[in-house]
């Protein structure tokens, strides 16, 4: 199904990822209740569940526009591609964050960590990055997202050899804005931090731009999990040598 109009296409679009990741909280919260015994600090089992929901949702709203998963994203297309996006991204990201952690480190840069490091908590919250964060919001904010915009946003911003789908832009705002927190009744931003929202910008452009060229969600999975991995383990590492 294809929408070209684009106050309806916006609408639609911004709905999905406002309504399906607070569905999948509740959600995920009646599920929690059945596991006791596991996560006692609550830190890492009900964002899991959390996204396992929200990839459950998202794809069964896939479905409604179109029955194909592979038009979505889910597919194996330009292989090649991806896996030469994977490796640059790998490289580069690690070299700036290594260098970055160095620089926090013996600034005394104030580090996050919240919870209790035990080993238990540690492999619960970096197996959900690995595993879950880009697995559930791929599909989400670029795969749904991007695949129901473009019918009615084709165009794209032209920088030289880069190019950045009108979709794909648009895409990232909504993916920014997911990274606030608010309550709706009544209104009340509790959570608005200005550098993650300027990196989950520039990082959603980044992988809005490797979903256009390859129309497969492998790669920014992929690099979405990657860099997530990275950023959180290295904040545990700053936080036992601080």
């Amino acid at each position: 199904m294809k929408i070209r109009s684009k106050p309806l296409v916006l609408l639609i679009t911004f709905l999905a990822i406002l309504i399906i990741p607070r569905i999948s909280g509740q959600l995920a919260t009646l599920v929690i209740g059945l596991f006791p015994c596991i996560d006692p600090d609550g830190v890492y089992l009900w964002i899991s569940l959390h996204h396992i929901w929200q990839l459950i949702l998202t794809i069964a709203l896939m479905l409604i526009f179109n029955r194909s998963l592979g038009f979505w994203g889910f597919n194996l297309k330009n292989l090649k591609s991806s896996m030469r996006h994977m490796k640059y991204f790998v490289l580069f990201c690690t070299g700036y964050l290594v260098i970055q952690n160095v620089v926090f480190y013996f600034t005394s840069q104030p580090v996050w960590v919240d919870f209790p490091l035990t080993p238990e908590n540690i492999a619960g919250y970096l197996g959900f990055q690995l595993l879950l964060s880009g697995t559930a919001e791929e599909p989400l904010f670029r795969g749904f997202v991007m695949m129901m915009l473009y019918p009615a946003f084709a165009g794209s911003i032209d920088l030289r050899k880069f190019k950045i789908p009108h979709a794909g832009l648009i895409a990232a705002v909504f993916f920014t804005v997911a990274h606030i927190q608010f309550s709706i009744w009544p209104f009340e931003i509790t959570h608005l931090l200005p550098s993650q929202l300027f990196l989950s910008f520039s990082l959603g452009i980044y992988y809005a731009v490797v979903f256009h060229q390859t129309r497969s969600l492998l790669a920014p999975i992929i690099v979405h999990s990657y860099v997530n991995l990275l950023l959180v383990g290295s904040n545990m590492l700053l936080a036992v040598f601080a």
